[in-house]
């Protein structure tokens, strides 16, 4: 894969979901299990599972632990990623939103509280992994290497903040974070977790999971989260191919510590492996410089710009750590509360919540500053309700969209994964039941002989009534 190629990249978000029955005051806090249950009733009607791909490309599913998970579709793109994580949050929103209707027209009536965030009030982490296609010629430690000072500090210009009595950090995740390079995603969290799961053709293709960075609400945040991370990519393979400078040879001497230590000061000072000391922001320019030019890397640069002279105030409403910090600054002053004050505890979360009234007025702070103009959106929201059930138009994801459609609209049983697409018990020429089965190795075809022959059978097979997934 070229630096030139587009670069298939998808977001996978755990939410966190707590739930309540009325039952007098602030109601009955109910267990996440039944919480979850509650939510995904829904899709279990309609698809017999709490596991499904849907027609948008993308993945809805109960991950360990009861969170809520959704995988985007492929996206060839961060403008198209942007997108397509929205209507993520947006289908998540509205199923509870539903829920919580249908709840009170039952006489079962519950409340949700849908979190876009990474840790809950126990100091249990859960993630953002971003998955990035690359070519399987790289070197996963050598990339690794590479990468490892600039997710340290990417934080910086994507951390989603996180208040505790001791202090502010920049981001959510750095205090779970451990090694560079690990299998495990729950106890040694990594930087990027190395199982070699390509979701494509292996021979061709490896997947770099990178489980370090926060889920974001803010979009610029999220831009800058992947964006700046696929133009680093382009470079490593520029330099690889000889076609680019090389990268900024930066080891760092304590890779955790540094992590904590940009986490508490976005301009840290950081020890490298060779005893020379360098700033997070100056680590961070190092990369920009090889960046190439696009109006992602000038924002990039600008945010540096700003956090380097002190002027964070000015990032306010689109770097998303800066807007939570001024927003609880602004409650505690406004109150007159120390820092340690359990209140600002509240509000933290409250920045995080997804869940909207009845009349569609969010409640989690973040949207609400969003709505009111205070901070920066930059997907067009016509555009993401069009992508709650449109898959991306070039990439595989427009395959899978469209064999699931053709399936469900014919009643047929199927199964789906990233790779492939299996119809059970289509009737064949004779009458007898068939199994067909598609392949799906390259994330960025848009066309499939085998696909079109597929769903030729599919319209042949019958008169259009409701499927089922398997």
């Amino acid at each position: 894969m070229s630096a030139a190629a587009a670069r298939i990249v998808g977001v996978e978000t755990e939410y966190g979901l707590a739930a309540r029955t009325p039952d007098g005051g602030r109601g009955v806090r109910i267990s996440g299990g039944e919480a979850a249950a509650r939510l995904f009733a829904p899709v279990e009607h309609e698809y017999a599972s709490s596991n499904v791909f849907l027609p948008n490309g993308g993945r809805l599913y109960l991950d360990v632990g009861s969170h809520p998970e959704y995988a985007t579709a492929e996206c060839a793109g961060t403008e198209q990623l942007l997108v397509q994580e929205r209507a993520g949050d947006e289908l998540l929103a509205r199923l509870a939103q539903r829920v919580e209707t249908e709840g009170e027209a039952s006489g079962a009536p519950i409340r949700f509280r849908l979190l876009k965030n990474n840790v809950d009030a126990h100091g249990n982490s859960y993630g953002c992994h971003e998955n990035y296609c690359i070519a399987r010629s790289l070197d996963l430690p050598g990339l690794a290497a590479a990468l490892t000072p600039f997710l340290v500090t990417r934080q910086v210009l994507c951390g989603s903040g996180r208040w505790s009595p001791d202090g502010f950090a920049i981001s959510q995740r750095a205090e779970v974070l451990h090694d560079e390079l690990s299998s495990m995603t729950t106890r040694t969290r990594p930087l990027i977790n190395t199982r070699d799961e390509p979701l494509a053709d292996p021979s061709r293709f490896r997947r770099l999971h990178v489980i370090s960075g926060d889920s974001n609400l803010s979009e610029p945040s999220a831009a800058l989260k992947v964006g700046s991370l696929l133009a680093v990519l382009d470079a490593v393979e520029a330099a690889a191919s000889g076609a680019g400078p090389a990268l900024p040879a930066l080891e760092l001497d304590d890779v955790a510590g540094a992590l904590r230590a940009v986490a508490r000061d976005p301009r840290a000072v950081l020890r490298l492996a060779s005893g020379r000391t360098i700033g997070a922001l100056d680590v961070q320019r190092e990369y920009l410089a090889v960046a190439g030019a696009s109006p992602l890397v000038a924002r990039w640069s600008r945010v540096l710009d700003l956090l380097d002279a002190g002027s964070e105030a000015e990032l306010d409403g689109e770097v998303e750590w800066v807007t939570k910090w001024a927003l609880l600054r602004r409650y505690a002053d406004t109150r007159g509360l120390s820092w340690d004050d359990r209140r600002l505890a509240q509000v933290d979360l409250a920045f995080h919540e997804l869940t909207r009234d009845a009349d569609g007025t969010p409640r989690g702070l973040f949207r609400l500053l969003e709505r009111r103009g205070a901070a920066i959106r930059l997907t067009d929201p016509d555009v993401v309700a069009q992508a709650m059930d449109v898959p991306p138009s070039d990439t595989r994801a427009a395959l899978r969209g469209r064999l699931i459609r053709a399936a469900r609209a014919r009643g047929v049983r199927y199964s789906v994964d990233w790779t492939q697409l299996t119809v059970h018990d289509l009737p064949d020429a004779a009458g007898a039941a068939a199994e067909i089965a598609v392949r799906l190795p390259d994330p960025l075809a848009v066309a499939d002989v085998a696909v079109d022959a597929l769903l030729a059978a599919l319209a042949a097979s019958g008169p259009a009534i409701s499927g089922s997934a398997t």
